[in-house]
């Protein structure tokens, strides 16, 4: 009798890193969604050098709650913002795209 291929062992048994241009690409592309979102831009210049709490954040950006969390788990999940003892802080690449497009 053959042995049956698992789908989620033949997922991870094909899954590698991305090699240094795929990597690149990547990265250009999380750019390209912030630069081109007049939130997202708005939400990192207003966290800037010193950090913001969320209520600060909320305050000055106008957005709604449902805006607010749409664009804020984009800015934490591809690692331009994170969140350090209740403040929002920008990551090396949230200022790295900070001084790109602010």
């Amino acid at each position: 009798m053959s042995e049956e291929i698992d789908e989620l062992d033949a997922y991870f048994e094909n899954k590698r890193e991305p090699t240094e241009g795929e990597a690149v690409k990547m990265e250009h592309m999380m750019m390209e969604k912030i630069s081109v979102s007049p939130e997202r831009r708005k939400l990192l210049r207003i966290v800037g050098i010193f950090g913001k709490t969320e209520k600060q954040l909320k305050d000055e950006s106008g957005l709604n709650d449902f805006f607010f969390k749409f664009h804020m788990d984009f800015l934490l999940k591809e690692g331009f913002l994170k969140l350090e003892d209740g403040m929002y802080r920008l990551t090396a690449s949230g200022i790295s795209m900070h001084d790109s497009v602010c």
